[in-house]
């Protein structure tokens, strides 16, 4: 099979795409780099061009509760889950979440971050705020 060059992406999550209430893929629509055309924002999805290591990063911003998974075609890799109590919420207490993790890929292997929890995540992006989706080949 033939192999595509290697990809490198970062992508981040567009504002009025803030405070999702869907389950499932969590589409990062401005995209900031996407050398090798691996990644899409249309679906959310990266899909693998070369076998490889691949690092895959992922930031949210949250206020209040967020919960996602990187997953590999179909399988969980890694999870957040990250909550404010009440009681610590205050005006501009928005944090950061953050998980990673290097993957061995195959050639169309997918990866993605998807949404799970009660159907509410406090995920979100502003001018000054961002949740990004950031993955590249390591070799």
């Amino acid at each position: 099979m033939a192999q595509g060059r290697p990809a490198a992406f970062t992508a981040k999550l567009n504002v009025h795409d803030s405070y999702p209430k869907h389950s499932g893929v969590l589409k990062f629509g401005k995209v900031e780099l996407n050398e090798g055309k691996g990644y899409s924002p249309e679906t959310g999805i990266f899909t693998c061009p070369t076998d490889g290591l691949y690092l895959f990063m992922v930031h949210i911003t949250v206020y209040g509760e967020g919960q996602s998974v990187l997953v590999k075609n179909g399988e969980n890799v890694a999870s957040l889950h990250h909550t404010n109590q009440p009681d610590q919420l205050s005006y501009n207490s928005s944090q950061v979440a953050t998980m990673s993790s290097v993957i061995k890929l195959a050639r169309k292997d997918e990866v993605w971050v998807n949404l799970w929890g009660q159907g509410r995540n406090d995920i979100f992006a502003t001018e000054d705020n961002d949740t990004i989706f950031t993955g590249f080949y390591l070799r």
